[in-house]
């Protein structure tokens, strides 16, 4: 279990950060990647994100800026539409081109800054 706000604004405006740690977690706390890899300008890939069920904030403008990001592996099931949504402006600014994998039990469908990233490809899990 992730503490608090434990990894905020960790690697935020690493220019030169290509991969991204793996992050194992299932279980998320308020806030415990707020603006981890914003502005990572390098990244391509992000971790995959095995948690389910998501915590307040979690995941707020975790890719933002990341305008290089063309893949993200996310296993949620549900977004929140709340003003401290988990995954507020999260892909805010990333590549226009990208692939989406979401999990097959996944109830949205929605695109955007919060949401799947507009423009790019929907795929399910298959693991």
């Amino acid at each position: 279990t992730l503490a608090t706000s434990c990894y905020y604004s960790m690697f935020s405006g690493c220019t030169s950060l290509t991969t991204a740690p793996v992050l194992p977690a299932t279980t998320l706390a308020t806030s415990c990647y707020y603006s981890m890899f914003s502005g990572c300008t390098s990244l391509t890939t992000a971790p995959v994100l095995p948690a389910t069920t998501l915590a307040t904030s979690c995941y707020y403008s975790m890719f933002s800026g990341c305008t290089s990001l063309t893949y993200i592996k996310a296993m949620f099931k549900g977004l929140s539409t709340s003003a401290l949504a988990p995954t507020a402006n999260w892909v805010k600014g990333v590549a226009a081109e990208g692939t989406y994998v979401k999990n097959a039990e996944a109830t949205y469908t929605s695109t955007g800054d919060s949401a799947i990233p507009e423009g790019w490809t929907v795929e399910t899990a298959t693991e």
